[in-house]
């Protein structure tokens, strides 16, 4: 919220109502992202998709989410917030639906194409309305808590949704999942706004000041702020286990190497979107608190690779202690929620949602890196066929787990050339 906003500044509550309601998408969108480690086996038995196919399928999401969430910034700066999301969530439901019905590889890729194009719209709709209906020193905060929404929904995607698949089948539970879809929609309909009543003409006045700036101009400003760069590369790489973990690799990975049932696997798994449903506000709330965003953000890459190393190397441990070490890495991976108010505050207010989104452009690319752990897998050499299902080795975990380990350690490297942001309380200087 800017200075001139402070005059209309909005109750509290209705604000909170407004980007929540709004984070209702992303939540959505989120089980859409993770229902993989649920319905993969499914997929396998049905289809006899191989470790390549599956990742691809998966990374299609990304495809479309890193293809469109640059212009989705663009649109949604000079576009009603609330109509641009309940066109896309509208879109994310229909492709659910054609992918339940779907028995074709290239059907089911292009719906998942449309949903990822549509989830483009997700965290930077509410970003959006956050930076008008809340004070940017709550900004922090305020995301945090839009994220533990979108964990919730990756939780929802593991052992709720492997129950439901285990007694309605994966078709009739991706139909569910659609009509939850609709139910949602209708709440956005109902409850989401623009903006503040006595906004409406600083809008205006926005919107006028983009035309004076120009799309070139507004695209310049984006493209050479190396804050952009930095900070989007660093929640790329800090979120990269919750992509190949949490969304399609987990579950394989503790039942071929650990040996726990599919339902236990799913628990443990589960374990990385709770970590972060409590690790996001609460790093957002820390970073709010001290008033920084850079030395929060180092600790977080710090003691990412910690956990990420003791999930690669430890022997094989008791259920509750792996319980305990995935929700640790999830609590950490939650101090990747800092870096989008550095984007906010490194850039003007009239193009929030367009740098947001070119961040979240670096942010999803760490997506189409799933396809890229699968080939580390098939090329391992230790890889069985054992009824037509492919089984994996230590070894062939371990080395595309390195994969992860290598990225939080460029991550760790962002954060020490990112600058300082915030100027809500004691401010340091670089």
């Amino acid at each position: 919220m800017t200075p001139a906003m402070q005059t209309a500044q909005p109750n509290m509550l209705r604000s909170w109502i407004v980007v929540l309601t709004s984070a209702l998408f992303f939540f959505y969108i989120f089980i859409q992202m993770n229902l993989f480690n649920s319905i993969n086996s499914e997929l396998v038995k049905e289809f006899h998709f191989n470790a390549k196919q599956l990742g691809q399928l998966f990374a299609f999401f990304s495809y479309g989410n890193v293809l469109f969430v640059f212009p989705a910034g663009m649109l949604l700066d000079r576009f009603s917030v609330r109509k641009i999301l309940l066109i896309v969530f509208s879109i994310s439901v229909i492709a659910t639906y054609v992918f339940s019905t779907a028995s074709d590889l290239w059907v089911m890729n292009a719906a998942r194409l449309a949903i990822g194009l549509a989830g483009a719209f997700t965290l930077l709709s509410a970003i959006k309305l956050a930076s008008r209906w809340f004070d940017p020193c709550h900004m922090a905060l305020v995301v945090g808590v839009v994220v533990t929404m979108a964990m919730f929904g990756g939780t929802i995607a593991q052992t709720p949704l492997t129950l439901l698949i285990q007694k309605f089948g994966w078709r009739h539970s991706m139909q569910l999942v659609a009509a939850l879809g609709v139910i949602l929609i209708a709440l956005q309909l109902i409850i989401v706004r623009d903006e503040p009543k006595g906004l409406e003409k600083l809008d205006i006045k926005e919107h006028k000041q983009l035309e004076r700036l120009g799309f070139w101009h507004s695209l310049a400003i984006t493209l050479t702020n190396k804050q952009n760069w930095l900070s989007g590369i660093y929640i790329s790489l800090v979120n990269l286990p919750l992509f190949v973990f949490g969304g399609i690799w987990g579950v394989p990975y503790l039942t071929h190497v650990h040996n726990f049932t599919k339902l236990e696997a799913t628990e443990i798994t589960s374990m990385l979107f709770i970590g972060m449903m409590i690790g996001s506000p609460l790093a957002g709330w820390i970073s709010d608190y001290l008033g920084r965003r850079k030395l929060p953000m180092i600790i977080g890459a710090m003691f990412a690779i910690l956990a990420m190393s003791a999930i690669m190397f430890a022997p094989t441990l008791h259920f509750a202690a792996e319980i305990c070490l995935y929700f640790a890495l999830g609590l950490i991976m939650g101090f990747q929620v800092i870096g989008y108010p550095v984007i906010a505050e490194s850039n003007p207010h009239t193009i929030t949602a367009t740098a947001t989104g070119f961040g979240s452009m670096l942010i999803m690319s760490g997506g189409m890196l799933v396809p890229l752990f699968g080939w580390l897998l098939e090329h391992s050499g230790n890889a069985q066929v054992i009824d037509n299902i492919t089984t994996y080795t230590l070894a062939d975990f371990t080395l595309a787990n390195y994969m992860m380990l290598v990225g939080l350690i460029i991550a760790l490297l962002a954060s020490f050339l990112i600058k300082e942001t915030c100027t809500c309380k004691r401010p340091i200087k670089n």
